[in-house]
């Protein structure tokens, strides 16, 4: 229900913008992706179509999604991306951040896709979901960063 409310919030928002530019949303990658969403809360396997499923549907190729990812996050207690994953081969190129162009996974090797497996998640935060072969496919871009860090000054990108 909450991820059909916020695409037909959205819906109306793009309506009431049109002709005035282009609507930006911020929200986790599991609401805006176009494939349908999963989580695994203890026991349960909780499955449905996200914000992102909805718009694609009815936007086609006017909907655009930029997921992200993040290498480590030490407040979140997310260490290094296991090698073999996602975000061990998009973070293999040594930059802080890094914008890569999915294009909804056309023309990417799919077999060396299917392959990359999920790396491990956070103690610390439940909701924090890794990239996975289908966020390929499920995004147009993705932004990566090596890793976040806080301060008192709030977050800074390093």
């Amino acid at each position: 229900m909450r991820d059909a409310m916020m695409a037909n919030n959205l819906e109306y928002i793009v309506s009431r913008e049109r002709g005035r530019g282009k609507v930006l949303v911020f929200a986790h990658n599991n609401h805006l992706q176009r494939g349908k969403a999963q989580w695994q809360l203890g026991a349960d396997l909780l499955a449905w179509w996200p914000v992102g499923s909805h718009l694609n549907k009815i936007f086609g190729d006017r909907y655009a999604v930029i997921g992200s990812a993040v290498s480590v996050s030490y407040t979140s207690e997310i260490g290094q991306p296991e090698a073999g994953t996602l975000e061990s081969w998009l973070t293999s190129v040594p930059e802080p951040a890094r914008f890569i162009p999915t294009h909804a996974g056309r023309g990417l090797p799919a077999s060396e896709i299917a392959s990359l497996q999920p790396r491990s998640g956070s103690i610390k935060n439940p909701t924090y979901f890794s990239l996975t072969p289908r966020s390929l496919t499920d995004f147009d871009w993705l932004a990566v960063l090596n890793s976040t860090q806080y301060s008192r000054g709030g977050p800074t990108l390093k």
